[in-house]
């Protein structure tokens, strides 16, 4: 009897236990226990501490605008809670007071997310303080991660990523109800994530100087915060900005950056955060392609960099070490592997004292290596890397990563990382129109280069961003978690994407003409096709 009596509590224990574990979602329906986001008769307020990072109050106000743009109604952002608030409390844990003290009051999960990597809870509390019936809360164990929990909730809410970048408009709500109990986020699969804006004077540097930043003539901080925004809302971090002649240098958005809290890069060719075709092209440097050679200009090109290490101290940055040419082009004054060996040897030595001189010790401050063309003849010739700097493998800019790390290179404290790209301008073939990597591809080497320890980095090279939307989102939503989109699933990621963007109703169509898109583009692409020998009839059936 004793024994049917346990059995019959964990009968109806059960569905309460379901329940407890029940994800946050967003509805359209009011049921019993819902919190009321926005209704007919009431709206909730969202609440955040003024003593936390600067990211979750501009990731609140985002969502304050999501949320507008599905109801046409305005919540309150405010910083203090009152009796009679319905609060959607955001926060970060040790930086916000009010979750703070929630979590000392047990009133949510902190411990699922203290102290891990930009993690979020999202949790419906019941008396989170007297006078407040209930409260969404949302938190973070990092500021990013307290935002990217804000972002989860506007995913939730049927908002895309690219609901300013390409428009894509919610469906409109009359009203919105959370149901749930509690979401959990695990740590993102790779570290940094994030991307390089690239060849943007095609499109990207004359849209922006015609239009929202027409005032610099050029992409401006208005830009690069529309930018900055859609790597919250993808769940990245990290920014390498545009660097072409025709782009200012980016520093003077310094504050933009803060505002977002993005990681600063630079490239393979712009070493210790600085922009050399802007700013050792004039003043005061003014210096050329030909005085780019630390053979003969140590000095002057020593205090370029030391000027951008001091400025850059207390910043959350990433430091690209070694030496290219100005744009691209291979290192002047070297003109052997060995001799390479040997000058780069000098330089990452050099750049390693201005961060210890300046910012503090270099195992501590992330640095970048990265092995491209010539580069990477120098490191397969024996140049070493310091252990805790991490080593960014490249693709062969056509998707296909051409080295990947051994088993040493694997254990290094620094990790390694890719730079792969999307787009491509340079020899021996350019593709800069619209993204054609499958999902597939992308799945295959990007899965392939994460299990061979490739997990501190990905930068994704996307041209001007506009051609590579959708492959981005692919890239991005992979980072955040290997296991999701594993290359045998990838396939299925286009009907995925367009139902997310566009809506159930025309995702069938949408994925088919993607399929058949990525299909003839890897027996060549559109800027490809006019060197490919086709015979008529291939001609025919590919038109």
């Amino acid at each position: 009897m004793k024994q049917l009596f346990v059995s019959m509590g964990l009968l109806l224990l059960w569905p309460l236990a379901m329940w407890a574990d029940r994800e946050i979602t967003v509805t359209e329906t009011a049921t019993d226990g819902a919190f009321t986001l926005c209704s007919a008769t009431a709206k909730a307020t969202m609440v955040v501490d003024n003593g936390d990072a600067e990211v979750v109050r501009t990731a609140a106000m985002a969502v304050r605008d999501d949320l507008m743009a599905i109801t046409g109604k305005l919540l309150t952002v405010k910083d203090n809670v009152e009796g009679g608030d319905q609060p959607v409390i955001a926060g970060t844990l040790g930086q916000s007071a009010f979750i703070d003290a929630l979590a000392t009051a047990g009133k949510i999960d902190a411990q699922a997310v203290q102290g891990k990597w930009e993690c979020f809870g999202l949790q419906l509390v019941d008396h989170p303080r007297a006078g407040i019936e209930r409260a969404w809360v949302i938190y973070g164990s990092t500021p990013r991660g307290t935002a990217y929990g804000l972002f989860h909730l506007s995913r939730l809410m049927g908002v895309s990523p690219y609901i300013w970048w390409a428009d894509v408009a919610p469906v409109k709500r009359s009203q919105l109800y959370v149901t749930g109990v509690k979401t959990l986020s695990k740590e993102p699969s790779v570290k940094y994530r994030g991307i390089f804006i690239n060849d943007e004077d095609f499109c990207l540097q004359p849209w922006a100087a015609k239009g929202i930043d027409s005032q610099y003539d050029n992409i401006g901080p208005h830009t690069y915060a529309k930018v900055m925004e859609l790597l919250l809302r993808l769940r990245a971090n990290t920014l390498w900005p545009a660097m072409h002649l025709s782009s200012q240098a980016f520093w003077d958005n310094l504050p933009v950056a803060r505002k977002y809290d993005i990681m600063l890069g630079s490239s393979h060719c712009e070493q210790m955060l600085r922009d050399n075709e802007w700013e050792w092209r004039h003043a005061p440097y003014s210096g050329t392609n030909e005085d780019w050679n630390y053979v003969t200009n140590k000095e002057k090109i020593q205090e370029y960099w030391r000027e951008r290490v001091v400025e850059s101290s207390g910043y959350d940055a990433m430091y690209t070490l070694g030496m290219r040419g100005v744009h691209d082009w291979g290192i002047s004054g070297y003109p052997s592997t060995e001799d390479k060996v040997r000058g780069l040897t000098e330089i990452i030595d050099f750049q390693r004292s201005l961060i210890r001189d300046h910012i503090g010790e270099p195992a501590t401050v992330p640095q970048l290596f990265i092995p491209y063309k010539e580069v990477l003849d120098a490191y397969n010739a024996g140049l070493q890397v310091p252990e805790d700097v991490t080593l960014c493998w490249v693709d062969d800019n056509h998707g296909y990563i051409r080295q990947l790390p051994v088993a040493s290179e694997q254990a290094r404290r620094g990790g390694n990382g890719v730079y792969y790209h999307l787009s491509y301008w340079g020899t021996p073939a350019d593709y800069l129109w619209i993204c054609s990597h499958s999902p597939s591809l992308i799945s295959y080497e990007l899965s392939r280069a994460w299990h061979q320890g490739v997990q501190t980095l990905w930068v994704i090279n996307v041209g001007d961003i506009k051609p590579a939307e959708a492959e981005l989102e692919f890239c991005m939503d992979l980072a955040w978690d290997i296991d999701v989109w594993t290359p045998e699933k990838a396939h299925e990621y286009s009907r995925h994407w367009a139902a997310e963007t566009f809506g159930e109703q025309v995702a069938d169509s949408i994925a088919a003409i993607k399929r058949e898109y990525y299909r003839l583009a890897v027996g060549g692409k559109p800027e490809h096709v006019f060197g490919i020998d086709y015979t008529w009839t291939e001609k025919d059936q590919r038109m």
